[in-house]
């Protein structure tokens, strides 16, 4: 019933034309050989999947409940790399119910750190408190390099958005979809700094309305300086493209993806 109510929400949204040219024009870049009619029944679709995620985050499953709601399959791959005791920097993208799938790791025995933007509007004050309580520790985006290198010397986890439209300042321009998308590059430099593995963590949701998360990795590069770092944020877009191109109505089409251009 809850599932059906953020259907209805998304559909409202996108029937207001809340940011849907926004996402229309993120789906004319990604798919530019599909019409007008199939990019418009992806984007719909998204908004769909968009109303179901917040309500699960407005109202989340707890104990038992969020640990049925939500399955790692390749739970392994992550044991894995944090047995090499150096930490683990995840790559993360704003796909599926991310911020379920966050809660449910940490409750699975994760310790989980993510950077994030500062959200001060009201449902961003709940998002950041729901966080919190999760036991999930928040660093902002900015001056918090030291924090992060800390979080990987003691040999837990990092999570860094990747998917996310940066300031030519803070970014490295490469492609996603074919076209250049200014990318943080901080996955990569953490990474290479304290030789701690990087995953992407990928939820979809099962038509049973539960989730599954897809774990891939450690991606690797004979590199080194700041071509190392170019090449990991290249492999990550990557992975991050075949993933939406695999089930293109999870991903964040309402995000300015492509906003920075190169000079």
């Amino acid at each position: 019933m809850l599932l059906r109510m953020g259907e209805w929400l998304g559909a409202l949204a996108w029937a207001l034309g809340i940011r849907r040219s926004v996402a229309l024009d993120g789906l004319r870049r990604a798919f530019p050989a599909l019409s007008d009619s199939e990019q418009r029944n992806i984007g719909r679709a998204s908004y769909l999947q968009l109303g179901r995620s917040l309500v699960e985050i407005l109202l989340p499953p707890k104990g038992s409940a969020l640990a049925s709601a939500v399955a790692f399959p390749d739970w392994d791959v992550y044991e894995a790399a944090l047995a090499r005791g150096r930490g683990v920097v995840f790559a993360v993208a704003h796909f599926g119910n991310f911020e379920l799938i966050a809660r449910a790791a940490v409750r699975r025995g994760m310790k989980l750190s993510l950077i994030v933007r500062f959200l001060g509007d009201a449902l961003g004050r709940r998002l950041v408190a729901g966080r919190l309580r999760s036991g999930i520790r928040l660093l902002p985006e900015r001056a918090s390099t030291g924090a992060a290198v800390a979080v990987l010397r003691r040999g837990e986890v990092l999570a860094i958005p990747v998917d996310q439209n940066m300031r030519p300042s803070r970014g490295i321009f490469v492609d996603f979809f074919g076209e250049k998308a200014c990318t943080t590059p901080a996955p990569a430099v953490f990474a290479l700094r304290c030789g701690a593995p990087i995953l992407t963590a990928i939820p979809f949701r099962r038509p049973d309305g539960t989730h599954v998360v897809r774990m891939r990795g450690p991606f690797t590069t004979a590199l080194a300086g700041h071509a190392a770092v170019e090449d990991l944020t290249r492999q990550l877009n990557r992975a991050l493209e075949d993933e939406v191109r695999a089930h293109p109505d999870h991903w964040f089409w309402v995000h300015r993806r492509w906003k920075t251009r190169p000079e």
